[in-house]
């Protein structure tokens, strides 16, 4: 997306955050029946849909002992008329990331990579990196890390990479702005036409704090994407398709979009006047699909309803789903539990996971790719501890409960996340019943 949209989906986030003290309570009361379920998640996606707030939305809910819950609503094209269907093809945006720290720990469990393992021995080009300090007039000032960046930093983001839509938040994202390494539209003189490329180019702008030291969400799981390249010999998007997509047979999912699925993705909306979605016209959407693509391991995928179901259930069957295994329990173990130390606190996540997330964040810490609820009652004790979840952009979402063993995965096509509080209202509403 256009950086502009970028910028504003930081504000946006954080005024459809503010209205989750106006939520109506749980549709209905704690071991309520599937049918009162559907009749709840009906009558909310009417709402949403017909006050403008999304052209459509599609929800699959899974718990073992208990039928799959899958309701749509609404069209995936207003203007064409087009529904939502089961073949329908979303960009998830942000919902790459756990999808590529599942890459990087399936090369934990063939011994080719450790968590603290420094990302130099791999990366050249983080061999020395350098630490911003402060800017003397608009030149920046800089330190040496005091110590090596590790894998486990890029996929908590405690790396120190930040990333452009920081801009107004932290000093070192006006750096990226400078350069032109602007999300989704880097500037051609740059020359980034691969992860390698990329991964060089990010290496030259100094770090945004010293690794390890606090939590900014940035740039690391794009690394990280470059990581698998270089540990694996083979480029990103073979090395996924191989490990987590054909085996788990998630078929829709990928970065480039062949010509025979064009006519399936849905059509993109952004937040207009009066808070009613407007159409987004393709030329502002990142070019995804065609020859150039470039897999980014932070964002860029394609997906469906049933295909990220599917990655969630995997996630919640302890690494194998439908007799295949793609993680070993003790990686999945490992990216459903919070890796953050209690004195980084929980404010930065809070401020930018309402935009990662596209809803409220009380509780939560951060594993690997995704957030990790902690403190349920900080929740307002909805949701279970170890719940592992993150969000799009264009406001997908989803959800894993170890507890209840429930994937929950929403899918729409609305920039940006966060302008209401639709993971929020949902939560509430699967809650009612699950809990």
């Amino acid at each position: 997306m256009e950086e502009s949209i970028g910028r504003r989906a930081f504000g946006a986030a954080f005024a459809g955050a503010c209205l989750t003290a106006m939520l109506p309570a749980p549709a209905f009361a704690v071991g309520g029946d599937r049918k009162a379920l559907i009749a709840a998640l009906n009558a909310w996606f009417a709402k949403i849909v017909d006050n403008g707030w999304v052209s459509g939305a599609a929800v699959r809910i899974v718990r073992p002992g208990t039928r799959t819950v899958t309701v749509m609503h609404g069209l995936a094209d207003r203007e064409a008329k087009l529904p939502l269907s089961e073949a329908t093809i979303y960009r998830i945006y942000s919902m790459t990331k756990p999808v590529t720290a599942a890459c990087v720990m399936a090369l934990v469990d063939d011994g080719k990579l450790s968590l603290d393992r420094p990302i130099r021995d791999f990366l050249p080009e983080f061999a020395e990196p350098q630490v911003f300090v402060r800017f003397d007039d608009d030149r920046p000032v800089t330190e040496p890390a005091r110590r090596p960046i590790t894998v486990r930093h890029l996929l908590t983001h405690t790396s120190g990479l930040s990333e452009s839509f920081n801009k107004g938040f932290e000093p070192t994202a006006d750096l990226y702005h400078r350069m032109g390494l602007i999300a989704g539209q880097f500037r051609p003189a740059l020359g980034i036409d691969s992860l390698k490329r990329y991964s060089e180019v990010l290496a030259t702008i100094p770090l945004a704090f010293q690794p390890g030291d606090k939590w900014l969400y940035g740039s690391g799981l794009e690394v990280a994407g470059r990581l698998v390249e270089a540990v694996s010999g083979k480029d990103y998007a073979s090395f996924l398709d191989a490990r987590i997509l054909k085996p788990l047979g998630m078929a829709d999912t990928s970065f480039a979009l062949p010509q025979a699925k064009r006519a399936r993705l849905a059509a993109m909306y952004v937040a207009g006047p009066e808070g009613r979605t407007v159409r987004l016209d393709p030329p502002r959407i990142p070019a995804w699909g065609d020859s150039s693509v470039i897999p980014m391991g932070g964002s860029g995928l394609f997906s469906t309803l049933g295909d990220y179901t599917r990655f969630v259930r995997m996630l919640l069957g302890h690494g194998a789903l439908d007799g295949v295994r793609v993680l070993s329990p003790a990686s999945v173990r490992a990216m459903m539990t919070n890796q953050l130390p209690p004195a980084l606190g929980n404010a930065p996540l809070s401020a930018a996971a309402r935009f990662g997330l596209g809803g409220e964040v009380a509780g939560l810490g951060f594993g690997l790719g995704g957030s990790v609820l902690v403190d349920p009652a900080a929740a307002g004790r909805i949701g279970h501890r170890g719940e592992y979840a993150w969000g799009g952009a264009a406001s997908t979402t989803f959800w894993a409960d170890p507890v209840t063993r429930t994937s929950v995965v929403l899918m729409t096509q609305k920039l940006p996340s966060g302008i209401h509080p639709l993971r929020d209202e949902l939560r509430r509403i699967a809650y009612g019943s699950l809990t």
